[in-house]
């Protein structure tokens, strides 16, 4: 993986922790969100599925 691949993934993460941290009052979406953002840092998923997610919080 690129550095600027490396980049986006910790741009998405951010984002995604962002959306969570509005979600307090959503236990179920918030529970989800925080699996993506771990299965991210732990690269169980590469940057495609990564944008996904990204897009089906916006």
């Amino acid at each position: 993986m690129t550095s600027l691949e490396q980049k986006e993934l910790r741009t998405i993460v951010d984002k995604l922790e962002a959306t969570c941290a509005k979600l307090h009052f959503n236990y179920l979406k918030k529970n989800m969100i925080t699996d993506w953002i771990d299965q991210i840092k732990n690269c169980e998923v590469g940057l495609p599925e990564a944008r996904q997610m990204l897009r089906a919080v916006r």
